[in-house]
């Protein structure tokens, strides 16, 4: 394993786009917290070396955001494992392997900025059991992760950077970097779907640029607005920005 500091990277063989939310610089000076929060792909082929070096970063909390028939598939490779603790929280109830589920049609038809603005209005009580689960397991390093880290894991990101006052550049920069890191994981499903499909295993900047303009259009441009929508309180938003600036 090693620790690329430029990029925020942790390379571990098995892994795409696994890397540290700790180092990000905030508008105010701050920077965020190493070894609280990983961002991931699936975990879900892992040899015991790589299984030994998550461990040893140290990962100790694993929270899965596929949907059951997801991991049940593609089974994390730490389930059972006791030397993390894991969940499957999914984040988005339909399965993303399913390209004719009714709302990944949808999202071929449009593009996954689209699908995250849907996910807003229509998964909050999911982001709200994935934000409370991590701040259940404050004090220990978490991971989280979808399939390939750029989704559902880059929502998560996202609202906490928008939490931490990172610059919106940044937090674009950062989810879509992601298909520069997970180009090999996912070209075998590029392969074998057509042209139109492709853009839904991408990360281009214009799907979180759609986001955050629906943020600003419904939620005052605050992530703390759209988190209290999702039921959460003042005390515990206030303890999700901690996790990171402590």
């Amino acid at each position: 394993m090693t620790f690329d500091e430029k990029t925020g990277r942790i390379l571990i063989e098995g892994l795409h786009n696994t890397r540290e939310l700790g180092g990000m610089t905030t508008q105010d000076g701050k920077t965020t917290a190493f070894h609280r929060l990983i961002r991931s792909d699936a975990p879900d082929h892992l040899s015991e070396n790589a299984i030994s070096a998550l461990s040893s970063y140290p990962v100790e909390v694993v929270i899965d955001l596929r949907s059951e028939d997801e991991a049940e598939n593609h089974p994390d490779s730490i389930v059972k494992d006791p030397r993390f603790t894991y969940y499957n929280i999914p984040l988005l109830r339909i399965n993303a392997d399913d390209i004719n589920d009714g709302v990944i049609v949808d999202t071929i038809k449009t593009s996954l900025g689209h699908l995250y603005v849907w996910m807003f209005e229509n998964c909050k009580p999911y982001f709200a059991e994935v934000l409370r689960t991590i701040l259940k397991e404050q004090g220990k390093t978490v991971l989280f992760h979808c399939a390939h880290g750029k989704d559902r894991t880059g929502l998560i990101t996202a609202i906490f950077y928008l939490l931490c006052d990172v610059e919106r550049k940044k937090i674009i920069e950062n989810y879509a970097v992601s298909y520069d890191y997970v180009k090999d994981l996912v070209a075998p499903l590029i392969a074998k779907t057509t042209p139109n499909v492709h853009h839904i295993y991408k990360s281009d900047a214009s799907n979180l640029e759609m986001l955050l303009k629906h943020l600003d259009d419904n939620y005052s441009g605050d992530v703390r607005v759209f988190l209290r929508s999702c039921g959460l309180s003042d005390t515990e938003i206030d303890s999700l920005r901690k996790i990171l600036l402590p």
